[in-house]
């Protein structure tokens, strides 16, 4: 019995030396410490795992609002910034409006309108302006903008007044060459077109040729453009026929010019 107790006794020491000099012991630390420091990373994210999903949501709700606050601003801007360009552009064609051809006005009473473009109108040939009596506007006024003639009023109130485009059927004016000074007659026929009539068939018209008022009707002044010719045919008399198209672009007007012969 003693001699089991001495063996069992120097085994006891033989491993208590072995763990201590050896390799396993260290092993053993080693372990320890890596599934000591496992279990502890695994019970902080068990336990923070709630807190950091709210975090997150929070933190994406919070870029959301920002973003939609960001998108808002450059929206914002952005119309800023093309109502600056826009009210530029304006001031720039209403300078430029009131200041060319400034001659050709010195017998007329001069009055700015701005163009209320109309999809129903234009379809008849014709424009609202918000301009009427009360402005001194008057039923058969000339209608011009910086490029050339418009139209002439047809219908007025107070505020508003009609003008009929010089595309309208029921328009019709007196024309002359630019160039030759040949008098013709013009008339609307729609479809942005006008028909020229009696145009000597000796005449030297031709495709590309602009044609102008002539100031005789003392409605218009003399020598504004109306419109360019875009055909010419021969007609079975002594004259020819031309088809022209407007100078003045009637889809994007902005101001007019209404004119009343100061001398009438």
């Amino acid at each position: 019995m003693q001699r089991i107790k001495f063996w069992l006794i120097l085994f006891s020491v033989f491993l208590i030396l072995l763990d201590k000099f050896s390799f396993i012991g260290k092993i053993r630390d080693s372990s320890t410490v890596f599934i000591t420091k496992q279990v502890t990373l695994i019970h902080d994210k068990i336990t923070t795992y709630p807190y950091l999903v709210f975090l997150e949501e929070s933190k994406q709700r919070q870029l959301e609002v920002e973003n939609a606050q960001l998108k808002r601003q450059i929206e914002q801007y952005a119309l800023i910034a093309k109502q600056e360009k826009n009210h530029r552009a304006n001031a720039s064609e209403l300078t430029l409006l009131t200041t060319s051809n400034q001659s050709l006005y010195n017998d007329f009473k001069v009055t700015v309108a701005r163009a209320i473009i109309n999809v129903d109108y234009l379809l008849n040939n014709k424009i609202l302006i918000d301009a009427g009596t009360s402005n001194g506007i008057h039923v058969g006024s000339a209608v011009v903008n910086k490029d050339g003639v418009v139209g002439q009023i047809g219908i007025t109130n107070d505020h508003n007044s009609q003008v009929i485009l010089i595309t309208n059927p029921n328009y019709k004016i007196y024309l002359q060459n630019s160039i030759s000074k040949s008098k013709m007659l013009a008339q609307g026929i729609a479809n942005n077109t006008l028909l020229v009539k009696y145009i000597n068939k000796n005449e030297s018209l031709a495709v590309g040729n602009i044609l102008v008022t002539t100031g005789l009707d003392n409605l218009y002044p003399a020598n504004i453009p109306v419109a360019k010719v875009t055909k010419i045919f021969a007609e079975n008399n002594n004259f020819n026929s031309a088809l022209c198209t407007p100078v003045v672009n009637f889809n994007t007007l902005q101001y007019i010019l209404v004119l009343a012969n100061a001398n009438k």
